[in-house]
Formats: structure tokens, C-alpha cells, sequence
């Protein structure tokens, strides 16, 4: 009996249409594709038997041996159970595996390949599943795609704290940031010395910051807002001199904000919010002449005069907002930083006159609120929008200079 070689499935008759079709230097970035369309679907043999034969086939063209395809769907499956992510299939052109270096932040669900590995295969580098309502756990099975560099698994409900297992991988760039981490940040963080990035921010970590996170030299961006924190930084972060971003936001550390500025000198943005940190602000700021974003608020304890930002050129944002500074606002942030948007001092004890912009573009919002500014309400003020994010009130100006619509807070 002559044997019936029509395909048994959608996958068999897709396995024949792609190697047709597809060149061989993509076969193996859309192998990737098929694997997680098919990730915990239903688990028929049949279908189990079409994965296989489409992997093989498509693996065939680029290797002689197929077991690489088979290690990396147990992989996937594995790291799927651990997440919590039962819906692989629902992947779709948003989500593939890709080598595309210029891919943005709107994919939130993908897996980024390298297919210029001397071996000729592609190789999953990185994981990014973001808002996906995942309520499982940091999946220890990562370690399993060794050639993995970049995670990004923020906004879900993941539990537990960040494995230890993965210390064994060259991380670049690690995103837990909006989950339910909890206990203390691990200080074994501190053998990933490959990290550039690291994001925990908005979990329930408690503790003091480990010091052995100061083995991190190549760090760039260290998040740590919105967790439990406490104690004071500890003196080994000196150590990272790569720093372009640093926020320690919202949490109840204890002690002065540190002198460690002059170790810091790359960074860009610095925000220190809410911190539980008291002041004054360290002289030592001003030797920090890239920061494009600076943000300090809420501090407890003594009181200082306005730092010096003469150096600051590249401002954009400018935030020290209930900081406990008198004396009165520097003119020179209105000739000296030109690229100012936006500027918050509000809730000090600043004296004097505005700040003098006079119609400047590019400062959209201006916020002065509770201080004790006197005098007149400067003009280019006054002909600005109304509904610019304009906010003087609770000052002492003449009433004469303010205009009637104002009045009631002015």
C-alpha cells in the first residue's frame, strides 16, 4: 500500500513551506518563532512530533546535529512553568525572536536572538516579558540559555527573590522593577560584575544595601526605588565610577545623603526623592557638570544655603523640593542652563525675588510654592499661558504685581 504523504498537520505542512522558502540564515530565528508560538499548548503527541520534525529539518540547514533545538524548547517550557506564563501561544508579530538591535520599548513580550555566533546558530540573548501577569517566580532555569545577556520580566507579580543560580551568567541588563520581590537584595548580585543595568525598583526588598554591590564596576544605571530599604549606603558604592543613573527613591534609609559625588562624576541623572535621607546636600554635587536630571526631596534635619550648580549646563530637570534651603534662588540657573523645562523648589525657605527667565521657550513648568520670595511677580510671568504649570503661591509678593485671577494664593 503506497504510504499517504500529505502532511498531518498545519505544523508538518508549515515545516515543508518554510524550508522553501525561508533562506538558511533565518531558518533558525524562525524556528525560534514556531517554539514559542507552541510553548504549553495542548500536549498532543502528534504536535510534540511536528515540533521536533520541523526543528530538525530547519536545524539540518545550518548543523548537523538537531539537540541544540530540543535543549532550548525544554528550556523555554521550563522557564514558561517557573514564570507562571501559560500562554505562550498567544505571541504573535509583536513577539518573535529577533537580532534586531533597534527593536523598542513597545514589544513587551519577545525573545532577542544573536545568530552571529562562530557556530553559526542563534542563540537566545535575551528575555523581555513585561506586563504579562505573571505570578510565578524568577525562574532558576535561565541558567539554561547560557548565552542569555539581557532579562526584563518588570511589571508582573513574580514572588521570591533573585536566584543565586544566576550568578553564572554574563548579564548585561537585569529589570525585575513592579513585582513582589521581597527579603534582602541578595549580595551575591554582586559576583554579576558584567551588569550595566540593574532595576529593582518597586518591590518590598528590606535591609540595608548590600556592599558587594560595589563589585559591579561597569555599572551604569542602579534603580532602587519604591522597596523597604534602611541603614545607611554603604561606602563600597564609591567604587562605581561608570554611574550614569542612580535613584534611591522612596525608601527609609537613615543617615546623611553620603559625600560620594566626586566618585560619581558621570552621572546624568540623579534622583533622590522621598529617600529618608537627611541633608544638607554634600558641596561635593558640583563637580557632577553632566547631570541632566536632579531630583532631591523630603530631606529631615538641618538646613543649608542653595548648592552650587554652576557646572550643571546640560540641566534639564531641576527638582529640590522641600530640601530645607534659605537664602535666596541663584541667578545663575536662568543664564546658565539654557535647556532647563522644568524647575521645583518649592517648600523651602527661600527669600528674595524670582528667578528671571524672560520668555524663554524651552521652561514649560515653574514651581516656587511656600517659600518667602517678596517683591514683584516678574513679568515674563505674567505673560505666560495661564494654563502653563505655573505655581507661586503661598509667597509674600506685593499684591499690587499680582494679577487678580491669582490673588487668592499669591
Amino acid at each position: 500500500m503506497a504510504q499517504n504523504t500529505k502532511p498531518t498537520n498545519i505544523l508538518d505542512s508549515l515545516g515543508e513551506e518554510i524550508i522553501r522558502i525561508i533562506p538558511p540564515f533565518s531558518i533558525c530565528m524562525f524556528l525560534v518563532v514556531i517554539l514559542v508560538s507552541v510553548l504549553n499548548s495542548t500536549s498532543s503527541s502528534s504536535t510534540s512530533a511536528s515540533v521536533n520534525s520541523i526543528a530538525t529539518i530547519a536545524y539540518a540547514e545550518t548543523s548537523s546535529d538537531s539537540s541544540w533545538d530540543k535543549f532550548v524548547v525544554e528550556a523555554l517550557k521550563q522557564i514558561a512553568a517557573e514564570l507562571g506564563k501559560k500562554d505562550w501561544r498567544t505571541f504573535h508579530e509583536d513577539s518573535y525572536c529577533t537580532n534586531d538591535t533597534k527593536i523598542g520599548p513597545t514589544y513587551r513580550y519577545y525573545l532577542k536572538c544573536n545568530c552571529a555566533y562562530p557556530d553559526g546558530v542563534c542563540h537566545v540573548v535575551g528575555l523581555f516579558l513585561t506586563g504579562q501577569d505573571l505570578s510565578g517566580v524568577l525562574p532558576t532555569s535561565l541558567v539554561k540559555l547560557p548565552y542569555i545577556t539581557m532579562i526584563d520580566l518588570s511589571r508582573n507579580y513574580l514572588a521570591g527573590t533573585i536566584p543565586s543560580e544566576w550568578t553564572s551568567l554574563k548579564l548585561e541588563l537585569l529589570s525585575t522593577s513592579v513585582n513582589k520581590l521581597s527579603g534582602r537584595i541578595p549580595s551575591y548580585l554582586g559576583k554579576i560584575t558584567t551588569l550595566r543595568h540593574l532595576s529593582i525598583d518597586n518591590n518590598q526588598f528590606s535591609g540595608t544595601v548590600p556592599p558587594e554591590l560595589g563589585k559591579l564596576v561597569n555599572l551604569e544605571k542602579l534603580i532602587l526605588n519604591a522597596n523597604f530599604l534602611t541603614g545607611e549606603l554603604p561606602v563600597n558604592l564609591t567604587c562605581l565610577t561608570n554611574l550614569t543613573e542612580l535613584r534611591i527613591s522612596s525608601n527609609n534609609f537613615n543617615g546623611r545623603i553620603p559625600d560620594f559625588f566626586s566618585s560619581w562624576k558621570k552621572l546624568q541623572k540623579l534622583e533622590i526623592q522621598a529617600s529618608g535621607l537627611a541633608g544638607p546636600i554634600p558641596p561635593s554635587i558640583s563637580v557632577l557638570s553632566n547631570l541632566t536630571e536632579l531630583r532631591i526631596s523630603d530631606l529631615i534635619g538641618e538646613g543649608s544655603r542653595f548648592p552650587n550648580l554652576t557646572n550643571m549646563t546640560c540641566m534639564n530637570r531641576l527638582m529640590l523640593r522641600s530640601c530645607n534651603l534659605s537664602g535666596q534662588i541663584p541667578g545663575y540657573i536662568s543664564k546658565t542652563m539654557p535647556h532647563l523645562e522644568t524647575l521645583d523648589l518649592s517648600f523651602n525657605r527661600l527669600e528674595g525675588n524670582a528667578p528671571e527667565f524672560d520668555d524663554r521657550e524651552k521652561l514649560q513648568r515653574l514651581f516656587l510654592t511656600s517659600n518667602l520670595l517678596n517683591g514683584t511677580v516678574p513679568d515674563w510671568i505674567k505673560r505666560r499661558d495661564p494654563h502653563d504649570d505655573l505655581d507661586l503661591s503661598y509667597n509674600n509678593f506685593l499684591e499690587s504685581s499680582v494679577p487678580p485671577t491669582c490673588r487668592d494664593t499669591l
